[in-house]
C-alpha cells in the first residue's frame, strides 16, 4: 500500500491548473485534479476529473438524473468548503456528494486545492484520501482519442444546436400535481419531458452552416423568397415594366419573388441581394434589354450568366424547381 502522507504547501495567487503546472514546486496538469462545485437540484456536488480533462456537463446530467444544473457560486463554495474556486479539493470533505471521474481510478501522488486559499496538497492518493460517493464518466473526450467502439481517432467538428430534449423528471408535475390514474386505478405522478425545435432555431443552423463573406447563401428549399428580380434604373418605363412582367408571370406560376425597384446604386443592390441570400437573381436594365438579354446569378456559386429576355422567366424557373 501507498504510505506516502499527505503534505500541505503554500502556492500564494495559484488560482489555475496552468498557475499550479508554472509554480515551482507545483505539478503538471496531468498530475493535479480538478475540483469543480455544481448545485444539481438545490444539492451542492464535488465533481472531480484530471487537471487535463474537462468537464462534460450533459454527461453530469445524464449521470446524475439532473434537472436543474448549475456550476455554484463563490457564495455557495466558501461555506460549504472554507476557500474560494482555485483553491478547492475534495480531500477530506464529507456531507457533499462527490463525483470523481473514472479516469481517476487508482492514481496515486496526485496535487489538488488544500479547502485553504494560497495552500495545495500533494501525495494525493485518490482512493485513500476522497470519499468517493460515486465513480462517474464525466470528462470531455479530446480530438485524436481512440473511439471506444472502433478504436478510430476521434475528430470533433463545430456543431448548431436545431433542437432539444429535456427530461424534467416529476419535479414540475409534483408541483403542479399533475396525475393519472394508471391500470389499477391508483394516482400516479407523470413523468415529464420537454421537447423543442423553433423555426428561428432553424434558420439560425441554416444560416450557420450556409454563408460566405458575403452573406446567407440561402437553399432554395427554405429561402423566404426563391428568386429576386433587380430593377437597375426603375425610372427607366421600359425597364421596369419589363421586370413588373416577369415577376407577375413568375409569382402566377407559384415562384416566391421580390421585385428590387429602389433607387440605389446597381452596386448597393447586388451588395444587399448578397447579404440577404437570394438564391437567385434576375438583373434588368436597359442596355440588356437593347440587346434582348438580362443577366441571371446564381448565389451559391456567385456565377453569372446572360440570357435572352424571353428564356428568363423559364430559366429560373428551371432552376428553383431543381432545388426544391
Amino acid at each position: 500500500p501507498d504510505t506516502t502522507e499527505l503534505e500541505t504547501f503554500d502556492t500564494p495567487g495559484v488560482r489555475t491548473i496552468r498557475g499550479l503546472a508554472d509554480f515551482d514546486g507545483g505539478a503538471v496538469a496531468g498530475s493535479q485534479l480538478k475540483t469543480l462545485l455544481y448545485m444539481i437540484d438545490d444539492e451542492l456536488t464535488l465533481v472531480v476529473v484530471r487537471g487535463d480533462h474537462d468537464i462534460q456537463e450533459q454527461k453530469l446530467i445524464d449521470v446524475t438524473d439532473g434537472i436543474d444544473i448549475r456550476p455554484a457560486t463563490e457564495d455557495e463554495i466558501r461555506p460549504a468548503l472554507g476557500a474560494s474556486p482555485g483553491s478547492l479539493g475534495a480531500v477530506g470533505v464529507i456531507g457533499y456528494s462527490i463525483l470523481v471521474d473514472e479516469g481517476l481510478r487508482g492514481r496515486r501522488g496526485m496535487t489538488t486545492g488544500a479547502n485553504i486559499d494560497d495552500k495545495h496538497l500533494r501525495n494525493v492518493d485518490v482512493e485513500r484520501d476522497i470519499t468517493v460517493t460515486k465513480w462517474v464518466d464525466v470528462r470531455a473526450v479530446k480530438e485524436g482519442e481512440a473511439c471506444s467502439l472502433c478504436g478510430d481517432p476521434l475528430s470533433i467538428d463545430k456543431a448548431i444546436e436545431v433542437g432539444h430534449i429535456f427530461k424534467l423528471g416529476t419535479k414540475y408535475a409534483e408541483a403542479m400535481g399533475a396525475q393519472v390514474l394508471d391500470s389499477n386505478g391508483k394516482p400516479q405522478t407523470l413523468l415529464m419531458g420537454s421537447y423543442g425545435i423553433g423555426v428561428e432555431r432553424a434558420m439560425a443552423a441554416v444560416v450557420e452552416t450556409s454563408h460566405d463573406e458575403k452573406g446567407i447563401v440561402w437553399p432554395v428549399a427554405v429561402a423566404p423568397y426563391e428568386i429576386l428580380i433587380t430593377v437597375l434604373r426603375p425610372d427607366d418605363e421600359a425597364t421596369l415594366a419589363a421586370a413588373i412582367s416577369m415577376y407577375e408571370e413568375l409569382t402566377n406560376a407559384g415562384f416566391d419573388v421580390m421585385l428590387d425597384d429602389r433607387n440605389e446604386r446597381p452596386g448597393v443592390k447586388f451588395a444587399d441581394a448578397e447579404l440577404v441570400g437570394f438564391p437567385y437573381r434576375l438583373t434588368v436594365g436597359p442596355r440588356g434589354l437593347e440587346s434582348g438579354v438580362i443577366e441571371l446569378t446564381t448565389r451559391a456559386t456567385n456565377k453569372t450568366t446572360e440570357v435572352a429576355l424571353d428564356e428568363a422567366v423559364a430559366e429560373a424557373s428551371a432552376l428553383v424547381i431543381a432545388q426544391r
